[in-house]
């Protein structure tokens, strides 16, 4: 194998590995957001919540935050989008770490 041929494979698996790292951290992350939102929310079963916000995303990229968004606006819970989004950033920054500590 040629060292180019070396370097774009190497390139590929890096990329791959990247995907499934952020793909983790989000799925982290969303569960976590769930639970943060069940509480607010004052749901009876907060590990099932959690579980429908972290699914919410898998079909849609923004779907966690249109379900957190639907469920505080059905709740009559004032949460500002861009306090919504700052808290799944943070969320997101925090899990990422965690994972490369634990890496």
């Amino acid at each position: 194998m040629t060292a180019l041929k070396q370097r774009a494979r190497a390139l590929e698996d890096k990329f791959a590995h990247d995907q499934d790292f952020m793909f983790r951290a989000r799925a982290r992350r969303n569960t976590l957001l769930g639970l943060w939102a069940a509480a607010v929310l004052h749901d009876k079963d907060p590990q099932a919540y959690a579980r429908t916000v972290a699914a919410a995303d898998i079909d849609d990229a923004d779907g966690a935050f249109a379900r957190l968004r639907r469920d505080f606006d059905a709740a009559g819970i004032a949460v500002l989008d861009d306090e919504l989004r700052g808290r799944m950033s943070n969320m997101l920054r925090d899990v990422a770490n965690e994972m490369y500590d634990y890496a």
